[in-house]
């Protein structure tokens, strides 16, 4: 069904880095929905895959004291709706992000 090489699924952000550099050419993902349809289109077909989804450290919203609001790269869009932050600073990204994709 899916032509795929290699999968890892990643602990932690050093366990990531690990993998990526040993297959520079890997693909990450969280959930991946968009990359197994290009698997499947045969655009990516035979690549090697990097899984970040679970990792904590990547998750959250949070604001730095000088006002930069940093969004972790595997926060769903549901925490970015519905994070305090976002809805103080920037309520248009929570309206968005609340538009996109399906409940699940």
């Amino acid at each position: 069904m899916y032509d795929i090489e290699k999968y890892d699924q990643a602990v932690d952000v050093a366990d990531a880095i690990r993998a990526l550099e040993n297959d520079p050419d890997a693909v990450v993902i969280s959930g991946g929905s968009d990359v197994l349809i290009k698997i499947r289109e045969g655009k990516l077909a035979g690549c090697s895959l990097v899984s970040i989804h679970g990792i904590k450290e990547l998750e959250g919203v949070s604001r730095e004291p000088d006002g930069t609001i940093v969004i972790g790269p595997c926060t769903t869009f549901s925490h970015i709706a519905n994070n305090e932050i976002i809805r103080r600073y920037v309520p248009m990204l929570g309206d968005a992000v609340d538009q996109a994709g399906g409940p699940q």
